[in-house]
């Protein structure tokens, strides 16, 4: 497979470079024989990222926690099951979930590629290193979603070359998961530069994941959430996540807050959305060639019956399109919001102006609702858009840093910086430990709404069932905690 994927890497530069119809002599390429130089090294690299770009990895990514989450419902006869996700009874024959595992095991063979072959290189060490790291982030990346969603599954933890090297492969335990991906990013946060560079992962994305991983393994552990039994002190991975949290938040100076909420989600210039806050996303422009190599995310927040043209009631006179209305706005979960919570009154889109100024959209309820402006480009091209997944941004991290320190002076400041942007008072001093941290759990209900955090915090702090199903009145089937394998997976890869 490798070779394979190598192949294909070398047969389109070639062709960008100089395509023509005269036979050439073809040398069969090997691990070996392509891996001899940086820049070799760099197309494996690349390579790896480039799954994450692949629609089946896209959609399913936003599709999975936005339909499941309290913020939406999605569209009446949406595809590849996505309907499953809102209702709550979610079986292995699911389209997104087959779509993200076969995508998500694409990625971690790639990545275990740009491993290997980065062990030990004839070319400038650190740029080895550096290669390395990246492709230890991937896979811990992966591995982390995996986990999320599903619990336990396969751990990848080397190249596959032929199939006898993955049939019958068991599920490594949920502990067995978290050592590994634990193992992985304290590697990389070695190997790793701090070095900003759209789209590619560095020290600092390293080190916010694995406060991501910390916080879930402490707040599962401390809330009872399924399959994290294991974790042995809820206090003491609280400490690791707030130690790594703090390196993101006061221990560099490349990313950080952005007292400008519009400019966060501000993807009119290429600056602009390798801004202050993304620590680590998918780049996407509206020049590029096919789908995922420049994305229609907006219009799955547009609803499908706003203008084609139209401008947001904003000082800029914003431009929009039309959209698809994939995901509908939740009343309930909008009417959650404080009246004056900027999140709202800014980041959400109720009506839509002519050229004019003149009002021409306006909800109409049903399917027509108001929707997240933090999809929205400008500049867009037709049906492209710059816009893009938020992976891994500094207001993420820094809430994570409250959560995990509690209320001490650090948690309150860390908070309240992230309220007063929003045009909130500051918390209620005197909160005990496990008032504060769920009032951190709400605030990032608000601040990171539409990107692809709520399920999964529901599910690691054991809220599912009080939210979505006492709150919200979702009937909740199956899957509250962990979706099934899909079975396509069991039959290609049966353990027994």
């Amino acid at each position: 497979m490798k070779n394979l994927n190598i192949l294909l890497i070398a047969s389109l530069l070639i062709c960008v470079g100089s395509c023509s119809l005269e036979p050439e002599p073809t040398t069969f390429l090997t691990d070996s024989n392509f891996y001899n130089t940086p820049e070799e090294a760099n197309s494996a690299v690349l390579h790896s990222y480039q799954t994450m770009t692949f629609l089946d990895y896209l959609r399913p990514y936003m599709n999975i926690p936005t339909a499941a989450s309290e913020e939406t419902f999605p569209k009446e006869g949406e595809g590849l099951n996505i309907d499953q996700f809102e209702i709550w009874n979610v079986d292995d024959r699911n389209q997104n979930l087959e779509q993200f595992f076969r995508l998500t095991y694409i990625g971690l063979n790639r990545a275990n590629t740009v491993i290997e072959v980065t062990e030990d290189v004839d070319y400038d060490a650190s740029l080895g290193a550096r290669y390395q790291g990246e492709g230890l982030f991937l896979r811990s990346w992966h591995h982390f979603m995996l986990a999320r969603l599903f619990g336990s599954f396969p751990l990848r933890l080397s190249a596959v070359d032929e199939l006898g090297e993955v049939r019958g492969t068991p599920d490594a335990s949920i502990e067995e998961v978290y050592t590994s991906i634990i193992a992985d990013l304290k590697k990389a946060i070695d190997l790793l530069p701090i070095q900003r560079d759209g789209g590619r992962a560095d020290k600092v994305a390293a080190q916010a994941l694995l406060s991501k991983v910390y916080i879930t393994m402490a707040s599962a552990k401390e809330t009872g959430s399924p399959g994290y039994e294991w974790v042995s002190d809820a206090n003491t991975y609280y400490t690791l996540a707030s130690d790594m949290a703090s390196e993101v938040v006061n221990g560099q100076s490349e990313y950080t807050f952005d007292p400008d909420l519009l400019h966060v989600f501000d993807v009119s210039e290429p600056e602009s959305f390798n801004g202050p806050e993304h620590i680590f996303f998918i780049p996407q422009d509206r020049n590029g060639l096919v789908e995922g190599e420049f994305s229609k995310l907006s219009k799955f927040f547009i609803p499908a019956n706003a203008p084609s043209i139209s401008y947001i009631n904003d000082p800029e006179r914003t431009v929009t399109h039309g959209g698809f209305g994939v995901y509908v706005s939740e009343t309930q979960f909008l009417n959650s919001f404080e009246t004056s919570d900027l999140r709202k009154t800014t980041l959400i889109v109720d009506e839509l102006l002519d050229e004019n100024d003149a009002v021409i959209w306006t909800p109409t309820g049903g399917e027509s609702r108001p929707f997240s402006r933090k999809y929205i480009d400008p500049k867009f091209i037709g049906d492209n858009t710059s816009t893009h997944p938020y992976l891994l941004r500094f207001t993420d991290i820094l809430l994570i840093y409250a959560e995990a320190q509690g209320p001490t002076p650090e948690g309150y400041a860390a908070v309240n910086q992230v309220r007063e942007r929003a045009g909130l008072p500051a918390l209620s001093d005197g909160l005990s430990i496990r008032e504060f941290r769920d009032k951190i759990i709400e605030e990032r209900s608000f601040e990171l709404a539409f990107e692809g955090n709520r399920l999964y915090d529901l599910r690691r702090t054991n809220k599912v069932e009080s939210v979505l199903r006492d709150i919200y009145g979702k009937n909740i089937v199956n899957s509250a905690y962990f979706y099934p394998i899909p079975a396509i997976e069991r039959e290609l890869n049966p353990t027994n």
